[in-house]
């Protein structure tokens, strides 16, 4: 039994007022929602796309639809294939994200990143290049899977570096080399500018952890000074992060009660002053894989912790429990606006 909850990243206060690049979403088995205007939710039933975790859409200034992919596929706004065989994974958490290239309204990048569970081979973290500009306005792709770091966990986040010359940093959660492992403890910031993506990235080492369940979310919060990183079985982390450097730091360790005490899902409230937690049991039986399909074996929790607290660990508050798969959590106002400070 796998996630059931497909849900999209968007990138943190990526263009400094609110836009509509966020108003259509595409996700799951061949769902999709549209957020109107006027603040109501229409279903979309044309998408094609159909995956169990990470996946990613992009609409222009206006609302309408420009493209949107599982980090393998990517369909236009027709719903046909632009190009296929991208190096994301149907089980990685965060298989892919699209971030606009500054200050160019026709190139986007789609950053994917796959999984080293099992026998697939191991692609890393990759990106690829779309022209919205050519095939009459439908795109097409002008580089594929061009290699970044050779091995990485399933996390992927993006947040604006700074409103005046709107770059962009890609985060992901690697070993300091990028090599294959199985152990991480580096963040790697890629800057992409209105030059392109510099692919030497800043890289914050943290020597004192290992971590080795790859699953779980990375986010930013809406304000970009905080970041929170969910690693399954190896413990949920708060860190501040420093917008303008790309540096990560001060690592916070929160500990989960309950019975449920696996990270998974993550997402900041609009003010960026809470944080919330998806997490579960993780309940998987090697032996009699059958039981995995049996609901009543899974339970999640919503955890909100106060990040303005001295010891926000203790703030913890569990505010739903139920008998649930694990899950990610999304905001849609992460669009909306970034307070240059």
């Amino acid at each position: 039994m796998k996630k059931i909850i497909a849900v999209f990243l968007f990138i943190n206060g990526i263009f400094c007022f609110a836009q509509k690049e966020a108003s259509n979403w595409y996700f799951g088995n061949n769902a999709g929602i549209t957020f109107n205007t006027d603040g109501s939710v229409t279903a979309l039933n044309d998408g094609k796309l159909s995956t169990i975790e990470g996946c990613t859409s992009i609409s222009d200034a206006n609302g309408n639809l420009l493209f949107y992919t599982d980090g393998i596929t990517v369909y236009n706004k027709n719903h046909t294939v632009i190009a296929n065989g991208l190096y994301g994974d149907p089980s990685s958490t965060q298989s892919t994200i699209i971030v606009p290239k500054p200050n160019d309204p026709n190139i986007y990048y789609i950053f994917t990143i796959d999984t080293s569970t099992g026998d697939d081979p191991d692609f890393g973290f990759n990106y690829s290049i779309i022209d919205i500009s050519l095939n009459g306005g439908l795109g097409d792709i002008t580089l594929k899977n061009s290699n970044l770091l050779q091995d990485s966990s399933e996390k992927i986040s993006a947040v604006v570096k700074d409103c005046k010359t709107q770059s962009i940093w890609v985060i992901t959660f690697a070993n300091p080399t990028g090599v294959p492992t199985n152990i991480y403890n580096t963040f790697h910031a890629f800057e992409v500018s209105s030059s392109g993506i510099n692919t030497t990235p800043v890289s914050s080492t943290f020597p004192d952890i290992n971590i080795e369940d790859q699953r779980g979310y990375l986010k930013l919060s809406p304000d970009g000074t905080k970041m929170a990183c969910a690693n399954s079985r190896s413990g949920l982390y708060l860190y501040d992060f420093d917008a303008s450097t790309g540096i990560v730091s001060n690592q916070t360790k929160l500990t989960i009660s309950g019975r449920n005490t696996n990270p998974y899902g993550i997402e900041f409230s609009p003010n960026s002053q809470l944080l919330y937690i998806h997490a579960s049991n993780d309940f998987f039986d090697f032996d009699n894989p059958s039981n995995n399909n049996i609901p009543s074996n899974h339970t999640s929790s919503l955890i909100q912790y106060n990040l303005l607290t001295s010891n926000i660990g203790a703030s913890a508050t569990i505010i739903d429990d139920r008998q649930l798969y694990r899950g990610g959590l999304q905001l849609e106002y992460q669009m909306a606006k970034y307070i240059e400070h």
